[in-house]
This record gives structure tokens, sequence and C-alpha cells, in this order.
């Protein structure tokens, strides 16, 4: 454990995230009154509660999905932790306080309408993408070997966004609460913070995930690359991209007209129609890479030809994974333990065959055929025969049905 990287940058980082969290809630709870005489309410203990109610199932539904995505070869629990982490506590808190430096050296003399919206718009799409980001980069040089493929990278981008998004709904969703509460005029602070759910939460509640999905591509593009100016150039062009999209849909979001809303909706779509095209692509993609690295593996003795066809398929994966479930918690955590050291065996040689893998890449893959040799006698390895949910035994006596599909001996 002590020679684990991830044990030391969990080490650090969570007692971090808490001091995050802790600044912000002392900087945002207390009113504040400015220099001439007007008073910001602070967000009391009740609107919190109140918003962290309604951001937590957007949070919920993005988590799930990313987790999801994250299904060939998954990461463990910790990291997905540490990455949303990241986005909730230390991307926010440092944003909080670098975009409030920014407006700060943005104000002008002159009372103009504008001067809110620069920052948000010329500030806010760099800062933000560059402290979401930051996580996956620490990551990546502190837990290089364990990153194989890009879905494990867009994955974790995402995580940390939707962090980052849960958070800072709360602050907006907390801050309309309180003005509701001491506004008559608002009425009802419940209905004034469900518009704004359904517009932050449900109708825009992409923005921070994709944006910060691109920069992913661009790390993932590098960390498959052999050319150094390729894994310079790589990230920058990820990030720049996320920038600027994050700074166009800020632009377009200040403005209220109903016709720039509409533009905003149909760019918005455009935006999860490519982010789909290319996340279905690259799970294609990565079902062909797996099956080519399973013929290797397969022509050198090292697995057998039902891996070849049951761990090249999603659709098997996911008919293992639910007739684990249906068989008990070991039953299940030995497959899907089986299922992603099977994969790390495939992304090594990949990488392997590529040359984009360091030195101890040969001592790795035999160590994970052994680990697989040992998890093989205990998991579910092929759908041939296999319910998902297992047969009942007989009754009077008869032989009862093998809990596992019957497998010769190799």
């Amino acid at each position: 454990m002590l020679r684990s990287p991830l044990f030391w940058i969990t080490l650090v980082l969570v007692p971090f995230f808490v001091y995050n969290l802790v600044d912000q809630y002392q900087l945002l709870n207390p009113d504040r009154t400015y220099p001439d005489g007007t008073v910001a309410l602070g967000l009391n203990n009740e609107s919190l509660r109140m918003a962290a109610y309604w951001a937590m199932w957007t949070a919920l539904v993005y988590t799930m999905l990313f987790i999801w995505l994250d299904r060939f070869r998954p990461q463990k629990p910790l990291i997905w932790f540490l990455s949303f982490g990241w986005g909730a506590c230390t991307a926010t808190w440092a944003s909080i306080y670098i975009n409030s430096w920014a407006g700060q050296m943005m104000q002008t003399t002159s009372a103009d309408a504008d001067s809110g919206t620069r920052p948000a718009i010329f500030i806010a799409p760099f800062v933000e993408e560059a402290t979401k980001a930051t996580v996956l980069f620490l990551l990546v040089v502190f837990y290089r070997n364990r990153f194989i493929s890009r879905i494990n990278v867009v994955s974790l981008a995402g995580l940390s966004a939707i962090g980052f998004a849960f958070v800072e709904n709360i602050i907006y969703y907390a801050r309309v609460i309180v003005f509701a509460t001491n506004h008559i005029e608002v009425g009802d602070p419940e209905q004034a913070v469900l518009k704004l759910v359904m517009l932050r939460g449900v109708y825009t509640s992409f923005g921070h995930p994709i944006f910060t999905m691109m920069t992913a591509f661009g790390i993932a593009v590098a960390l498959g690359a052999r050319s150094k100016w390729v894994r310079v150039t790589a990230p920058l062009a990820g990030f720049l991209l996320a920038a600027g999209g994050h700074m166009l849909f800020n632009g377009v979001s200040s403005l209220n007209s109903v016709d720039n809303l509409k533009n905003q909706w149909y760019m918005a779509l455009g935006f999860v129609a490519a982010m789909v095209l290319f996340l279905v692509a690259s799970v294609v993609g990565e079902t062909r890479v797996l099956r080519h690295r399973f013929i290797d593996l397969r022509q050198g003795g090292w697995l057998n030809d039902q891996d070849v066809i049951v761990y090249s398929s999603p659709f098997r994966r996911i008919k293992l994974h639910l007739a684990g479930i249906c068989r008990g918690p070991k039953v299940w955590w030995r497959t899907a333990k089986f299922m992603r050291l099977i994969t790390e065996l495939a992304h090594t040689r990949e990488q392997t065959t590529r040359g984009t893998v360091g030195p101890g890449s040969d001592d790795r893959t035999h160590e994970l055929v052994h680990q697989i040799e040992e998890l093989r006698p205990d998991a579910l390895t092929d759908t041939k025969g296999l319910t998902i949910i297992p047969r009942r035994r007989p009754q009077n006596g008869a032989t009862p049905y093998p809990p596992f599909p019957y497998q010769p001996n190799s």
C-alpha cells in the first residue's frame, strides 16, 4: 500500500477536499456588504440543504452514466471518487477565487450592464475548464499504466465535470431560494428554484461534461500517440476547444431573447449529437481493438477460443455481469474482476504493439495471465447455455444443475 501512488494521492487529496468545501461555506454563508452600501445575502443552511436535494438528482444520473461508460476496463471506485471530488471541491473552490479576482480586474467605472457578463464569457471558461481537467493530468502522471483506453479518460473527465456542476448548481439554487425568501414579490421560493432546476439541471445539464470531455479527448489522443509533438499539442488543442465551446455557450446564454434561447438549444443539440456519435464510434473502435488483441493472445496460447468470442462482444459482457449479480456478490465480483483483467491484458498487448508502453510491460502481461487463470474456475466466463437467473435445484434428490456452464479442461 505504501508503494502505491494512488494511496498517496488519496492521502493528500481527501483532506484538501474537506478544506475546499469548508472554505467555500465560510465564504458564501455570511452576508456581504459592498462599498456602495448594498448587501448580498449569504446562503443559509436551509437553502443549501434544499438546493443540494434538487442538484443531487442530476449528479446521480450523470454519475451512473459515466460509470457505465467505463465498463470495458473499469477504474477502481476510489479513482471515480477522486475524480468526482476534485470537480466538486477543488475545481469549484479555485474557480470561485480566480473568477472573483478576474471580475474585479475587469470592472469599469461606468455602471454598464455588461460588467457582469464579461468575466463569465472571457474568463470563466478558461478557468473552469483548466481546474476541472487538472485531475486528469495528475492521474495520468501518477497512474499512467491504468489508463489503457480513451474511454477511461473520457469517463473520468465526465465525473469531474458533473462534480463541478453539482456544487455549482447548489450555489445557484441556494441563491435563488434566499432571494425568493427575502423578496415577497418573487412568489413561491420552490417554484422559483424549480424553474432554474429545469434550466440548469435538465436542459443545459450536459454543458460541463461535454466541454471537459473535449479536453479528455485531447489527452486520450496524446496517450496513444508515439510522436512527442502530438503528445504536447493534442491536450492543448482539446483544452482550447473546450474553453472556446464554453465561451460560446456562456455568450449565447447571456442573451435573454427567445430567438437566442432557441439558437442556444439548437447549438446544444448539435454538441450533444456530435459527442454521442464520437462515443459510439469509440465503443465500436474499442470492441475492434479487443477482438484483434484477443486473437493475438489466442495465437500465443494464453487465451482460448471462447475468450475471444465472449469478451470482444459488449452484449455478452453485459450478460455475464447480470448473471453474476443474480448468483451473489462473490460470483459477480470474481466475474467482474476477470473481465477487467482480461481487458487490461488486451490493451497492454495493444500498447506493446503500438510501441506506446514503457518498460515492464512483459512483467505486467505475465502477472495478468496468472491472475486470470487463478480466477477462471470461480468466475463466469462463457455465455453458451448460461441463464441470467440461475435455475432452481431439482427436487426428490435429483442431480442439481451445475451453477456454472461446463468448460472442458484445456
